[in-house]
This record gives structure tokens, C-alpha cells and sequence, in this order.
């Protein structure tokens, strides 16, 4: 079978270049002040009764497979119980547009202390610990109005939240009630100290941890940066959660070979110092330090997880971390447009409100397809994660991510397109909109590496179930008969044939935009096997071709979510639920175009697409140290 071997130790690079983080499997919405106990806890064991998981869905989009039973839009709070979620969430959106939280945000002790009153920091954490012990869906509807009322607010707590959906997942009972506890009432405050100042260049990390025997503890050295800390009362302490490089003895090599360790560590241990404060671009009213690790002992039970099993750690706070920074870039997003949307409303231009100029018009519906597609995806991979045991859904929150930022970035230079010079003004709130949109947009990791990561995820598992399809393709003298039969089938890809029928489990008005939806997985599908039999393994050299994968599979994700969503709201009657089948039909037209571009420069190949002219500009400006042309006027006797 046809594997990509060659990938693996690229694989690493990319999940480890920037670390962010999975999802809890705690569950649902609290109950009201009268019932309370008993109808909570009636919802949270709902809630814990999960489906067996199913095939991963976007990892089969790449093999042309989609799950059409997922097209039913998960309902993962029932009806009788989202009156009384949003009825509990009254509260928080009620702070977070009062004057009151406008003065509080100024002051940090203040500020913690409301969040505390607010029950905010146990939002996700089980009720056995004084948490809400809300599932994903749940915690992410009320952690909004935060993301919409202060994007540094959110942004602190995201790390928080992370670390505590990793703590109950993978932590160790000892450790959950130590923890747990102080992390609900924030006295305790969870934050990530992963990304490091350098980057290495042989190894995951410069910061290491080693083992001593004799006193069974662990010795930490290194530093961390941009470790974002969550508000806190001045009696509150930190956990950091290290990501540290350690040395496992291999018998296959018969050495030591480096692995990864995750570490918890309190900020009141000896050795670990606390620095000031890093500044940034935007989300200036977040505080992120860096912190250094002076020898610092620790005991065994710090590790989350098994020890060099870290990797399993980092790919659970990857999962909760992406989807969260998803909603976080949702939420300024929505800021973006309601505040383009005022403008538009009260600005003229020549005698004539930008309203109603076409122009403006576009931009306002434009960004309101990429609004619903982000939120469509936020809440469809929610309601995986708490709907299916274990769902591998690696891909999702990582698409979820890539393709909320790219869109937040898109809908914020708007701001410029509409506004003009005076968008930049120091003190506007378009210029604050700007820097902060562009600081989410680098939090965490390169989007560049992320592409990389969906791609390089989504080909390796066309390569593991389609291996030999591939493996004979590339030797066609020794399979004819596979390759007679390639040339005799009657879809390309300017026609692709499909038979997934996806409209039987839709509203049939969107019967036009699921046959976009159709051609557009059967498209990725035919570029996956188009650039595994023309690269084979080298496939991990071309980036391009990753870029334009990454695009197509999320655009896809988002067509499917949209889709799901805009049958259901249509099926049951929501409020402007025919705008939203618009919005769903507009958002998979757009698709459907974008999809077969892309695919068509895949299928054109290095000399028709332009990237061989490409590389050889690049290879000339690295020759040159920088660009290489001559002045325009210059002669040359």
C-alpha cells in the first residue's frame, strides 16, 4: 500500500512548528434556579450518552466519500433545554454590552472578580467540580458575548479553557481534583507556555526537561513567550502547561531519541520567573509574558498524560484551541460587519448613502456569506465533538481555524475599502478592528503551516485507503489493465459524473447547491489522485499544490456546514430561514466556481499555472539577495 512515509517527519514540523491544541467530553446545559439540581443533571447525562463514532468526514472527502446522514445538522442541546441555556446566558451578554464592563476592562483585579461572580472560568468544566459542566456547543454559545465584547478578553481565556478540556480528557484523576476545583473558581488560572522565542533547528524545542532516578523528578529548563494569561485576582496563581523536548531510550536504534513531555507546573514553583509583559500589534489589552523555567523540579504526577506521550496532549489542546480561536475571529467578525453596516447606513458619498451604492453593497453581502460560513463550521464541529465518542475530527477544527482567519482578514480590509484614510485613525474603532484582526490572524501558528497540515493530513489518508490505486498508476507497464480502465472512464474534470445524491437529505430547494457540493468533493478527489501518481512521496516538496488543496477542502467544509445548517433552519420554520437557503445556495455557487479553479490549475500543471515561472523568480532572488531588476531608466552603453 501506497503510504507517504516521506511526510511523517514533515507531519511533526507542522503539528509541533507553533503549538496550539481538543475538546472536552463534558456535557450539556445547566438547569434554571428552581429545579436546578435535578434538571441539570438530567441534561448533563443526556448529554454524556454519545453516538459511536463514525468515519472521519472531511478525511474522506479526499477519497470522494461524504457522510449525507451528517447533512442533519446536529441538534446536541434538545429543544426543552435551549430556553433555559439561553436563559443562563442572560447574565453574560447583559455584562459584556453594560457600561459597567467598559470601566472594569480597565482594571484587571476588577475585571476577574466580575468573571468570577459570572462563573466564566468553569464554563466547560464538569459540575462534579464546580463547573457548569457544559458541552462544547453549550460553552461556545456562551462564551460570545465575550468574544463580541472584548476580543483580548477571549482571547485570554481561550488557553484556559483548553487547558481544561486536555485536563479532563487526558488528565489523571488525582490530578483533575487538584485542579479542576481552583480552575472552575478561578483562584487557579490555566494558560499554554508552548511557543518559544527561538526557533530550534535540529529538534521540537529548546526547552528540555531530564529525568533523575535517584530522586524521581524531573529537571525543566527553558523559556516560553507569548504565554497569554488569563485575568486573575492578585491571590490567584498560574498553571502553565509545558511542552517540553525529554529523551526516550529506543531499542530500535539503540539510543536515546527525543520525544515530547507535557508538564503542569504551578507559577509558584522554585525557578519559574515571570517577565514583563510582551507588546503586540493588536489586542493590546491582553497580557502576554514571557516566562522562564530555572531548573524547576517537578514530580511525576506533574504530567498530563504518559511521559514523551506529549504529542497526544498537544493534539488535544490543538482541536480545543483552533476551534475556539474560530469563534474568537467569529465574533470580531460580526463587530466588523455590524459597524461597515452602520457606516453604510449613515455615510454619503456624493449626494448618495453608500447603502446604496452597489459597491458597498457587495462588500456587506459578501462578508455575510463568509459570517455564516464560519459559524456553520464552528457548530457543526462542535456538534461532532459532542454528539460522537472520540470523533477524529483533526481536520475540522484545523480547517475551522484556517479558514475563519483567512475570512476575518478578508472582511476587515473592508474596512479599508469602504472607509479609506480615515480607517487607520488612531482611536477609530476600524484601526483597532484592524490590528486586531491581523494579530488573531498569527496568534498560534502560520497560517502558512497550517495549509501545510490539512493538506499533508488529507493526502496521507488518501494515500492509506487508496494506496494501491496509486502504486499502480505510477507503474503503469506492470498494471495495464488498471490504467485501460482509468482512460474508459467518463468523468474529468470539467464534467465530473457523481452519484452521491445528496439532495435527498436536504430541503429540495437546495438540490442545485448540493450537485455544486457534489462536483466539488469529486474535484478534490480526482486532484488528490492526479498529484499522488505525478509526485508520489515528493508530493511533501510541493507547497503550492498544498495551498490550493487546503483552499478547495475548506472551501468544501464550508459548503457542506452551510448546507446542513440552511435545510434545517428552512425545515423548521426559523425566523428569515429563506435567507438563509439564499445565503447556503450563494455560498456554494461561490464554491463550486472557486473549487474548479483550483482544480483546473492542479490539473494544468507547473508549466501551465505559472509556478515553474515562479520558482525560477525565486530562485533568482535569493541568488540576488532580493530583487534583482535594474532601474526602469538605466541603459545599458
Amino acid at each position: 500500500m501506497f503510504h507517504l512515509s516521506r511526510s511523517r517527519n514533515v507531519l511533526q514540523s507542522l503539528k509541533y512548528a507553533a503549538w496550539p491544541k481538543h475538546a472536552s467530553n463534558t456535557s450539556s446545559a445547566p438547569a434554571s434556579v428552581a429545579d436546578a439540581k435535578e434538571e441539570h443533571e438530567e441534561i448533563v447525562l443526556q448529554a454524556s450518552k454519545k453516538l459511536q463514532a463514525r468515519l472521519p468526514l472531511v478525511k474522506n472527502f479526499f477519497v470522494g466519500l461524504v457522510d449525507k446522514e451528517l447533512l442533519a445538522y446536529p441538534e446536541v442541546v434538545p429543544r426543552d433545554d435551549m430556553a433555559q441555556l439561553q436563559n443562563d446566558l442572560k447574565p453574560l451578554q447583559d455584562y459584556f454590552t453594560a457600561d459597567k464592563f467598559k470601566e472594569a476592562i480597565n482594571s484587571t483585579a476588577t475585571l476577574a472578580k466580575d468573571l468570577q461572580n459570572l462563573d466564566i472560568y468553569g464554563l466547560n468544566i464538569s459540575r462534579d467540580y464546580d463547573g457548569k459542566g457544559w458541552n462544547f456547543s453549550a460553552s461556545l454559545m456562551a462564551a460570545e458575548p465575550e468574544c463580541q465584547g472584548s476580543v483580548d478578553i477571549a482571547l485570554s481565556l481561550l488557553p484556559h479553557r483548553s487547558i481544561v478540556d486536555a485536563l479532563q480528557v487526558k488528565g489523571t484523576p488525582e490530578q483533575q481534583k487538584k485542579y479542576l476545583t481552583k480552575l472552575a473558581k478561578g483562584s487557579l488560572v490555566a494558560t499554554e507556555a508552548i511557543y518559544e522565542p527561538d526557533a530550534p533547528e535540529y529538534s521540537l524545542f529548546l526547552t528540555e526537561a531530564s529525568y533523575d532516578a535517584t530522586n524521581q523528578n524531573w529537571c525543566l529548563n527553558g523559556s516560553k513567550t507569548f504565554v497569554v494569561a488569563p485575568p486573575k485576582v492578585a491571590e490567584a496563581s498560574q498553571l502553565f502547561l509545558v511542552l517540553a523536548q525529554t529523551q526516550q531510550y529506543s531499542e530500535r536504534v539503540e539510543n536515546d531519541q527525543a520525544s515530547i513531555t507535557a508538564f503542569l507546573v504551578d507559577s509558584n514553583v522554585p525557578g519559574v520567573k515571570i517577565h514583563e509583559r510582551v507588546e503586540t500589534l493588536g489586542c493590546r489589552s491582553t497580557t502576554m509574558q514571557t516566562v522562564t523555567f530555572d531548573n524547576v523540579n517537578l514530580k511525576e504526577n506533574c504530567i498530563l498524560g504518559l511521559p514523551h506521550e506529549g504529542q497526544l496532549v498537544g493534539e488535544f489542546l490543538q482541536q480545543s484551541s483552533r476551534l475556539r480561536n474560530a469563534l474568537i475571529a467569529l465574533g470580531l467578525s460580526k463587530n466588523v460587519l455590524n459597524y461597515l453596516t452602520n457606516f453604510c447606513t449613515e455615510t454619503k458619498k456624493m449626494g448618495v448613502t453608500l447603502k446604496d451604492m452597489e459597491f458597498a453593497r457587495t462588500h456587506l453581502a459578501k462578508a455575510t456569506l463568509s459570517l455564516y460560513g464560519m459559524e456553520s463550521m464552528i457548530y457543526m464541529t462542535a456538534g461532532l465533538l459532542d454528539e460522537f465518542q472520540n470523533p477524529d475530527v483533526i481536520l475540522e477544527t484545523a480547517i475551522t481555524k484556517y479558514f475563519s482567519l483567512k475570512e476575518l482578514l478578508n472582511i476587515s480590509i473592508s474596512l479599508l475599502d469602504l472607509k479609506g484614510p480615515k480607517a487607520l485613525l488612531t482611536g477609530e474603532m476600524s484601526e483597532r478592528y484592524l490590528r486586531d484582526a491581523m494579530q488573531l490572524y498569527v496568534h498560534g501558528e502560520s497560517i502558512a503551516m497550517l495549509n501545510g497540515f490539512i493538506a499533508l493530513v488529507g493526502l496521507q489518508h488518501v494515500g492509506i485507503v487508496v494506496g494501491d490505486n496509486i502504486r499502480k498508476q505510477r507503474n503503469p507497464l506492470y498494471f495495464p489493465g488498471h490504467i485501460f480502465s482509468k482512460f474508459m472512464e467518463r468523468s474529468s474534470i470539467d464534467n465530473p459524473k457523481t452519484n452521491m445524491e445528496l439532495h435527498e437529505n436536504l430541503h429540495p430547494s437546495l438540490q442545485p447547491a448540493s450537485m455544486c457540493l457534489e462536483q466539488s468533493v469529486a474535484r478534490l478527489q480526482m486532484c488528490c489522485d492526479l498529484l499522488l501518481t505525478r509526485h508520489g512521496t515528493g508530493i511533501v516538496e510541493c507547497h503550492n499544490e498544498f495551498r490550493r488543496i487546503a483552499d478547495m477542502v475548506s472551501t468544501i467544509y464550508c459548503m457542506f456546514s452551510s448546507l446542513a445548517r440552511g435545510s434545517r433552519s428552512y425545515c423548521i420554520g426559523l425566523y428569515l430561514a429563506d435567507h438563509e437557503l439564499l445565503t447556503a445556495t450563494a455560498i456554494c455557487q461561490d464554491g463550486f466556481e472557486k473549487v474548479k479553479n483550483l482544480a483546473t490549475e492542479i490539473f494544468n500543471g507547473q508549466y501551465v499555472n505559472n509556478d515553474k515561472n515562479i520558482h525560477r523568480l525565486s530562485q533568482q532572488i535569493i541568488k540576488s539577495k532580493g530583487y534583482f531588476a535594474e532601474h526602469p531608466l538605466k541603459y545599458n552603453f
